[in-house]
């Protein structure tokens, strides 16, 4: 199964994302989930926030 699918529930938040946001988001989102200790609600806010400081190159 792919780790992605798991955050299927939150399409509502992630539809407000431009496409390339949303797929690196999924994509850091899904690692960080495997790997800590976090519910994926927390896993997808910290994709996401690692998505966006990637994008401004912070």
């Amino acid at each position: 199964m792919d780790e992605k699918e798991d955050f299927d529930g939150f399409q509502k938040h992630l539809n407000v994302l431009d496409e390339d946001i949303r797929a690196r988001a999924l994509e850091y989102a899904a690692e960080i989930f495997a790997k800590e200790n976090c519910t994926r609600e927390e896993a997808l806010e910290r994709g996401i926030a690692k998505a966006e400081m990637d994008k401004r190159n912070l």
